[in-house]
């Protein structure tokens, strides 16, 4: 076992999400959203663990990854280590010097339930065409809640689903469906090119990593309009500021044309975030928005901020903003109330809601603003 491998298992039994490379320090892990030290391995010669990194690649991945690493470029690639660990690493250089981040990738997946995803989005993966998003911050857990949900895919529906990421974090084995996974860099040059042939290489299902620049959003609309399943992510905190993202991308003059494709197409928003439950590890809370006749008359008639509303009284339709999933984990007792405002995007109205509950104890709200 080689220094990187040592420190990965390291990190592993301690139940770390992250991993923080640099030279002549100590690695530092993250567990439940907090930097700590390993106390039990030395400082780092940072040169050797990138070696190592790359030796995991396989050989047609390392080639590509060496030549931008001696560009001088950043590295974003995955590997499983001998332990069968499977990790996303990010290698660049800063002012610090040279320097490596690796997001820990579970063995094994969770599944729907275990994550707590309602039905209400679990039913996309029955839909035979249309757009579905998954949002929230960096680290909130979107890789995860699509991996479930191409879980689902794959143990119900016969079909063509092909993945571009960047890079590929779960390897999946095709089983009902077909699997087709691409990665920028390896596979394809960029989101936009694999999109853009993807139509010519026949799937049901496209799953888009991450939709960066407005070519990767339009051709995704489109795909969307032509008898396609599109579940993609994006790094936006509410669902109504992802409408808001999708249009806003676009110029003035064509931004009714989108508007009017999103309301015909989008099929829901699931938007999400983590926080540290009391008893430690972590829970995620969800925000859900279904696409249903009055959320597609409010994006076509340019009334997007007024969908907040729709989506408070929409529970029958399996619709919840965030903050109520906020506030039941609060008197449920798995977070801590502070926790839970620091994740609310309307901290006030959270914070007024936990004050009129009666499933919260008043003391757990002193002192909170």
């Amino acid at each position: 076992m080689n220094e990187l491998d040592s420190i990965i298992e390291t990190a592993y039994r301690r139940n770390a999400t992250d991993i923080h490379l640099r030279g002549a320090m100590r690695p530092r892990i993250r567990i439940d959203n907090a930097l700590v030290e390993l106390a039990e391995c030395g400082s780092a010669d940072i040169e050797t663990l990138v070696a190592q990194i790359f030796d995991n690649l396989s050989p047609d991945e390392k080639k590509i990854m060496l030549e931008k690493y001696e560009r001088g470029e950043d590295v974003d690639c995955a590997f499983s280590c001998i332990s069968g660990m499977r990790l996303r690493a990010n290698i660049y250089r800063s002012q610090n010097g040279l320097g490596a981040a690796l997001r820990m990738i579970p063995p094994s997946r969770m599944s729907a339930s275990e994550i707590g995803l309602p039905f209400s989005v679990t039913d996309v993966c029955n839909r035979k065409s249309g757009l579905f998003l998954v949002t929230g911050a960096n680290g909130s857990g979107k890789t995860t809640t699509i991996a479930a949900l191409l879980d689902i895919i794959n143990s119900t529906r016969k079909a063509h689903v092909l993945t571009i990421e960047d890079p590929i974090e779960h390897v999946i084995r095709s089983r009902e469906s077909l699997f087709t996974q691409r990665e920028v860099g390896v596979h394809t040059p960029d989101f936009y090119s694999a999109l853009r042939s993807s139509v010519r290489e026949n799937p049901d299902i496209v799953v888009i990593g991450e939709m960066r620049d407005i070519e990767t959003t339009r051709t995704a609309i489109e795909l969307s309009e032509t008898g396609h399943l599109v579940i993609a992510s994006l790094h936006t905190r509410t669902a109504v500021s992802t409408i808001d993202r999708l249009i806003g991308q676009f110029d003035a003059a064509e931004q009714p044309q989108i508007r009017m494709m999103i309301s015909e197409n989008l099929i829901g928003v699931l938007t999400q975030t983590l926080l540290v439950k009391k008893a430690g590890g972590l829970i995620a809370a969800f925000e859900v928005l279904v696409a249903n006749s009055a959320v597609r008359n409010l994006i076509r008639e340019q009334k997007v901020p007024q969908i907040y509303s729709t989506m408070q009284m929409g529970k029958r339709e399996g619709m919840f903003t965030m903050d109520d999933s906020l506030l039941t984990l609060v008197e449920s007792g798995t977070v801590e109330a502070a926790e839970a405002l620091s994740k609310s995007p309307f901290r006030a109205d959270l914070l007024a809601k936990m004050r009129a509950s009666p499933h919260i104890d008043a003391r757990e709200l002193e002192n909170l603003r």
